[in-house]
């Protein structure tokens, strides 16, 4: 059971672990399962006990709430910059449903284990607590994202932040889940990827999304994908003591979802 927690070659691995001190990281190690993550495999149920909590190394998790009449909105996504099931460092339950939007590696651990390395590692602590600040505050960008920009605005800005934190142009994602992110039809993500298409920006292919022009598709965004690459900056300096010596500038971004953004579905 695990492997080298500071495996951030070509921008993969988890950048958090990897922040940590050798001493400290060699304590986290040791609790620490690399897993597969396949597409839509569900890790937490909104409501219900934590089980395990994952450091995502390739993966990308997405984190949603689900309404009474079964309407999925999109709160956030995970990549090697988080953990999924943070909440369990305070508690058992899990605050919203997370599901593998982005297949790949990750590296997981029994939720009470998380919780007594979170005792005896002060920096795993401080690296939490660090991360959950700066995410409420991307959070909170993305609830004045949701009311006052337009759906293209918000498509462009999620595919962005997509490829920051897996840090490729081509990546794995159908409609039908970036609909689910987003809170709207698949129709309505349609017609924005033949926007994007014609106009060179982006396209889906094949349940596949190829980012043809950041240029583009950064003027097709809004300014909230400034402030969420900024909302993480603080963070992308390692700890003293740890094995790496520069975490990549653009540093995937991403939310830690407690607080549920109005969404307001495109027809």
């Amino acid at each position: 059971m695990g492997s080298n927690v500071h495996a951030v070659e070509n921008g993969h691995g988890s950048h958090m672990l990897a922040s940590l001190p050798s001493r400290d990281a060699e304590t986290v190690r040791r609790e620490l399962e690399r897993v597969r993550l396949d597409a839509e495999r569900s890790l937490i149920h909104a409501h219900a006990p934590v089980r395990r909590v994952f450091f995502p190394e390739s993966a990308l998790i997405a984190l949603s709430v689900t309404m009474a009449d079964g309407r999925t909105a999109g709160v956030t996504i995970v990549g090697p910059e988080g953990v999924v099931g943070v909440s369990a460092a305070v508690g058992d339950t899990g605050l919203m449903d997370a599901a593998v939007l982005v297949p790949g590696i990750a590296q997981s651990m029994p939720a009470e284990r998380f919780r007594a390395v979170m005792r005896s590692s002060e920096a795993l602590r401080r690296a939490v607590e660090g991360y959950s600040i700066s995410l409420l505050r991307h959070l909170a960008q993305t609830v004045a994202c949701n009311r006052l920009h337009t759906l293209d605005q918000r498509a462009a800005r999620w595919l962005l932040l997509t490829a920051d934190r897996i840090g490729r142009d081509t990546f794995p994602l159908t409609q039908e889940a970036f609909a689910d992110l987003l809170g709207v039809s698949r129709p309505a993500v349609s017609t924005v990827g033949a926007r994007f298409a014609r106009e060179g920006a982006a396209e889906f292919r094949r349940g596949t999304v190829h980012i043809l022009d950041h240029a583009r598709l950064e003027k097709a965004s809004c300014e909230c994908l400034t402030a969420d690459r900024e909302a993480l900056e603080p963070l992308a300096l390692p700890a003293e003591g740890s094995s790496i010596h520069r975490i990549p500038r653009h540093l995937p971004r991403t939310a830690l979802g407690m607080i549920r953004p109005e969404i307001r579905r495109a027809r």
